[in-house]
């Protein structure tokens, strides 16, 4: 597999409006085999940079991206309704920053989580910074304890990814049922033993990392209420 990240730069209010379109390209690309949206989230100001949105689609290889590449910039083959669909984004978006990821071997696929009976109301986005050629290490480090911790806590490792064109930068992204389950956790971190062993083995590894509070579209297949549509 493999998997396009991108972060939103939102103008004004229009973050759910741009959620909605979202969710529309979705329902297309899974119609025309061109991408799967594992989700699409707003980003909770209090966390990080606002307004945001953060989507992640999987495609199914580095031949998948060639055939999207191929419609979105290749004369002859260019999706007749991609472009449409873009000049309507832009009325609600000002930019942002891509990132194609490769998963680790243990990260789940949107079939494997769709299948679980995932439903989450918030999700946590960590984007790390390895020490230098520590990025594999890491990715087993989340593989071997984090997804373990989470699992026995009652949340879901969602994805665990390299980003293919940036050295040692790795994502990882991961499920709480709800707001005060994650914020129960969050507040006894340090005092569940385990949970502090694992920051410090992902502290020895990395230079530094950014996290993000995340809510679901009602487009995601893993939102609580989500609509068939999804």
């Amino acid at each position: 597999m493999l998997y396009l990240h991108e972060i939103i730069d939102i103008v004004g209010t229009g973050q759910e409006a741009y959620l909605e379109t979202v969710g529309e390209r979705a329902r297309h690309s899974a119609g025309q085999n061109i991408s799967r949206l594992m989700g699409t989230w707003k980003v909770i100001g209090s966390t990080n940079r606002w307004p945001g949105v953060v989507n992640l689609w999987e495609m199914d290889g580095w031949a998948h991206w060639a055939e999207t590449l191929e419609r979105q910039f290749l004369p002859g083959k260019v999706d007749a309704a991609l472009a449409p669909w873009w000049a309507k984004a832009t009325e609600w978006r000002s930019g942002g920053f891509d990132r194609i990821l490769a998963p680790a071997d243990f990260s789940p696929s949107y079939a494997m989580l769709r299948a679980s009976g995932l439903r989450a109301w918030v999700c946590v986005h960590t984007l790390v910074r390895a020490r230098h050629g520590m990025g594999p290490a890491y990715l087993e480090a989340v593989g071997e304890e984090l997804a373990v911790l989470l699992k026995e806590r009652g949340c879901t490792l969602m994805g665990a990814y390299a980003a293919t064109m940036r050295s040692d930068e790795v994502l990882v992204l991961w499920a709480a049922p709800d707001f005060r389950q994650l914020c129960d956790l969050a507040a006894g971190w340090d005092a569940d033993a385990a949970l502090h062993r694992w920051r410090r083995r992902s502290e020895a590894l990395r230079k530094k990392a950014e996290t993000m509070w995340l809510v679901p579209s009602a487009d995601c297949f893993f939102h609580p209420d989500a609509s068939s549509k999804s």
